[in-house]
């Protein structure tokens, strides 16, 4: 080292500190990788270690093209990611070469969400909802009683159910499968509701619900309901979505006898109305039964037992959601909730 030169040298230790290697430095200045190799040596504190490996076909630029797309929803599938990839570098990768470099910019794979399509006129009303009840408070919400209706199959499960087992163990076994039958064993229609200090009564509803088979449920229960809670009834608020047996002539009739309000629901937006987080909550109570029921009456009783028995610290935590949930829908124009 000591016949080269000391503007080479100070060049050498220059070029290797910004990360240069010692065969590209030795290039660049026209000497022996030896020698280079002996500066690199002699300068080791300051001195990068060096990169082992074949070099990334995946630019660091690309990367970051790749991020922001990806968030951005520009494009959303590996393969679209390939296509930037031989775009940008013009190198052809792997799904999983795509898949590594998102992790490195810390972009993980998430399950889509299912949730309602929403037209403009479907986002422009949510929007207004939110809006008119962006003041409204936890104390506004107590004095909605939100209903619905839901379908629940005798057999089937609500969710994904998992097994674990070796390979050679994989032989769908009774414990490994999960069983079905043609329309689900038979289905019954459920309508009930909700307010702030417990569940009203739920109905079955036998056969298909139409408007004379919806008013006689709101006979029944809306009004039993709400005194049973003791709502005040110059507050109270009812609330149902916009189908066309809630919106007949004889259910808005009923209505107007019995003095309640009816709160204005934009259509398409199950995401705001928390008696859909009590569905999903029932059904997968229903789930953890080890045995599907032998009757649709032994089905009816099951969600019976868990409708009565849901917690009421939950359902108090779904109306006090009730502020961020229209907090959100302003915050994305109309667009849907993580609810």
């Amino acid at each position: 080292m000591k016949h080269l030169p000391k503007e080479i040298v100070e060049n050498a230790k220059q070029q290797l500190n910004q990360g240069r290697s010692v065969r590209q430095v030795a290039t660049n200045l026209k000497i022996a990788v030896g020698s280079a190799v002996n500066i690199r040596n002699a300068n080791k504190e300051n001195v990068p270690p060096p990169k082992m490996g074949r070099p990334s076909k995946v630019s660091k630029d690309t990367r970051k093209v790749l991020a922001r797309q990806f968030n951005n929803g520009s494009i959303q599938t590996i393969q679209d990611g390939q296509r930037i990839v031989q775009a940008e570098d013009g190198e052809q990768v792997h799904a999983r070469t795509v898949r590594r470099h998102l992790q490195k910019e810390g972009l993980k794979a998430y399950v889509q969400q299912k949730k309602p399509g929403l037209t403009l006129n479907h986002r422009k009303d949510r929007l207004a909802f939110a809006k008119a009840h962006l003041h409204w408070t936890v104390d506004d919400w107590k004095n909605v009683m939100f209903s619905d209706e839901t379908t629940i199959s005798r057999v089937g499960s609500f969710g994904k159910k998992f097994y674990y087992c070796t390979k050679e163990h994989k032989r769908l076994q009774p414990h490994q499968i999960k069983e079905t039958k043609q329309s689900g064993g038979g289905k019954i229609m459920v309508w009930g509701c909700m307010t702030y200090r417990g569940v009203g009564d739920a109905a079955w509803v036998p056969g298909k619900i139409d408007a004379a088979a919806y008013l006689e449920v709101l006979k029944d229960y809306v009004l039993a309901s709400r005194d049973w809670y003791g709502m005040d009834p110059e507050a109270f608020i009812f609330q149902q979505d916009n189908a066309s047996v809630h919106t007949a002539r004889i259910v808005k009739d009923f209505f107007d006898e019995s003095n309640i309000t009816v709160l204005e629901w934009p259509a398409n937006s199950p995401d705001i109305n928390p008696i859909e987080n009590l569905w999903s909550y029932l059904k997968r109570e229903l789930d953890l039964y080890k045995e599907a029921p032998r009757t649709l009456d032994e089905l009816w009783e099951r969600v019976q037992e868990v409708w009565t028995n849901i917690p009421i610290s939950y359902i108090q935590k779904l109306y006090e959601s009730m502020p961020r949930r229209m907090e959100e829908v302003v915050r994305n124009r109309g667009g849907c909730t993580k609810y």
